[in-house]
């Protein structure tokens, strides 16, 4: 093959999104460290593809001593409107680290691995088989 030659794939998977079926939530394992990575938390979240940011409870993010950077207008599951604060932590998530922004959710939030997450770490849902599987990056 030459150097003009390119392989033709019929389809590829994007980053952050899902494959496999509808959108569907399953659990993952993460960790996130504290901007100094002297403090960290193992948590379990659900992945879903529809929540644009990585959702955590405001009391784990405080007790790391993560900044809120700003706040944005998020549009709910339930069609309700709040706004939220907005941090930047460290991630560890299938054996890669890197850093992601995330909400703060109310104490009683469900923790959720959104889609920007996933796209830092190159990585899609799959819906079918309910794990995570690496995706392409692209320019």
């Amino acid at each position: 093959m030459t150097q003009q030659q390119r392989v033709s794939e019929p389809w590829i998977i994007l980053p952050g999104t899902t494959v496999g079926g509808e959108v569907d939530t399953f659990s993952v394992d993460f960790v996130i460290w504290n901007r100094d990575r002297t403090e960290s938390r193992q948590l379990r979240g659900l992945v879903d593809t529809r929540a644009s940011y990585t959702l955590i409870p405001e009391s784990i993010l405080d007790e790391l001593g993560i900044e809120r950077r700003r706040t944005g207008a998020f549009k709910l599951a339930d069609g309700s409107r709040r706004e939220m604060s907005l941090g930047l932590v460290t991630m560890e998530l299938e054996g890669q680290i890197d850093d992601v922004h995330v909400a703060f959710g109310l104490d009683d939030s469900t923790i959720l691995v959104g889609a920007l997450a996933l796209e830092v770490f190159a990585l899609a849902a799959d819906a079918k088989y309910r794990r995570l599987i690496p995706a392409e990056l692209t320019l």
